[in-house]
Formats: structure tokens, sequence, C-alpha cells
């Protein structure tokens, strides 16, 4: 080999190290996108801006793991809950990442099916 394909191979794989350590650094922003978190733009910026210093870095990453907990909403006059209720309900327990969207849309239909 001569030095020029060292050369090559040595930039390679500087790249490559870098472009590991930048993936390895938003871990926080990763995890926090895939779980759709509330707040993943927040988390986001915090691991941008405070990863570096380690705590920051550990900050983002617990924070992306909490998130606020499922609110049951407050049935008013102790009815039963209309099927748009029960739809919208739905719906945020799939924002939320808690039930996919098969679930969602098999558990609807089944709502719309059972009136008719």
């Amino acid at each position: 080999m001569n030095e020029e394909n060292i050369d090559v191979i040595m930039i390679v794989c500087a790249v490559i190290c870098v472009l590991l350590m930048i993936m390895v650094y938003f871990i926080p922003t990763f995890i926090a996108n895939v779980r759709k978190h509330s707040h993943r733009i927040a988390i986001f910026f915090l691991n941008l801006l405070a990863g570096g210093t380690g705590i920051g870095w550990v900050a983002a990453f617990v924070w992306a793991f909490i998130d606020k907990p499922v609110q049951l909403p407050i049935k008013v006059g102790g009815g039963n809950p209309t099927i748009a209720q029960e739809i919208k309900e739905l719906n945020q327990l799939r924002e939320q990442g808690i039930i996919t969207e098969e679930e969602f849309e098999n558990k609807k239909n089944e709502l719309l099916n059972s009136n008719k």
C-alpha cells in the first residue's frame, strides 16, 4: 500500500467514527421520537445543547423514557360514554403509543358496527 491509500483509509475510518459518535450522542432524541414522546422537541434541544456535559445527556436519556401517565377521562353524569367519546379515547391511547394503529382501527370498527 502506498501512502495515498493509507490516507484515504484513515479519512474513511475517521468519518465512520464521527458518524457513530453522533448516533450515540443523539440516542435520547431517537428514543423520544420512537416513543412519540410529548416533549420530544425539548428533549432534542436538551440533548443538543447540554448533552456534551454528560449530565445533560443522562437527563435527556431518562426524560425520553418518562412521559405523563395516561389520563382516563372523567365521566360526567355517570352515563355510558357515546361511541364518539370511546373512539376519541381510543385515538388518545393510539397517539400516546399505548395501542397500535391496527388495534385502534379494529376497536373503532367494532364500535361502529355494534351500533348497526
